[in-house]
């Protein structure tokens, strides 16, 4: 992973970037989501800061950013927390992010569909479920009802497909993590793996 440039952190206002840019960033380039433990926000800005581009999100305690390498990005942090530990002390989670999107309410369901479909052949027979976190659009979007059809679009596809995938909450092989973040979508594949080796990536 390249070295980010040096960064400014400014007072954290909403949509300012850390990089002391105060133009948003463009769409698409975020591909990691971090969330902050109460009142750590600025801590976990300083603490990330020099591992890529991040910046603030409307929302209380939520950064989200871009880094060459989504697996060295988390084993730095790893090797950080070993070396000095209490130095992950700010982060509550990161999830990593494959691909983002903007969406109108009524038409996030089939978008979803589509990038839920997109893990399809990861998961195969293994066990999985779907798991939303909404920042925004309160009393439009219902994160529940949606996980549980998307479960069971992706179990009716794979099992079509000749695979028999089966939902496990309590430790499945992968979990569809879906970020709501705004009128912005992410979403990525964690997997057994990835979560054995760096706990912090998680869904509540």
């Amino acid at each position: 992973m390249q070295n980010s440039r040096q960064f400014h952190i400014d007072q954290g206002q909403p949509g300012v970037s850390i990089a002391g840019t105060k133009e948003r960033q463009t769409l698409h380039s975020w591909n990691v989501v971090v969330t902050a433990k109460n009142h750590e926000q600025r801590h976990l800005a300083r603490l990330v800061k020099r591992l890529g581009d991040f910046w603030w999100t409307p929302f209380l305690g939520l950064l989200v950013g871009r880094v060459e390498d989504q697996e060295a990005f988390c084993e730095q942090l790893r090797r950080r927390e070993e070396e000095k530990p209490g130095f992950l002390r700010p982060l509550a989670r990161l999830i990593p992010i494959d691909c983002t999107f903007t969406f109108q309410v009524e038409h996030l369901p089939a978008q979803l569909e589509r990038a839920v479909l997109a893990y399809a052949d990861r998961i195969d027979s293994g066990s999985f479920y779907v798991r939303i976190e909404r920042r925004g659009h309160p009393g439009a979007i219902h994160s529940q009802p949606l996980e549980q059809e998307l479960d069971r679009m992706l179990m009716e596809h794979l099992q079509e497909q000749g695979a028999a995938p089966r939902i496990d909450f309590k430790d499945p092989d992968a979990i569809v993590a879906v970020e709501l973040i705004g009128d912005e979508c992410g979403v990525g594949l964690i997997t057994r793996t990835m979560r054995e080796r760096f706990p912090f990536v998680k869904v509540p």
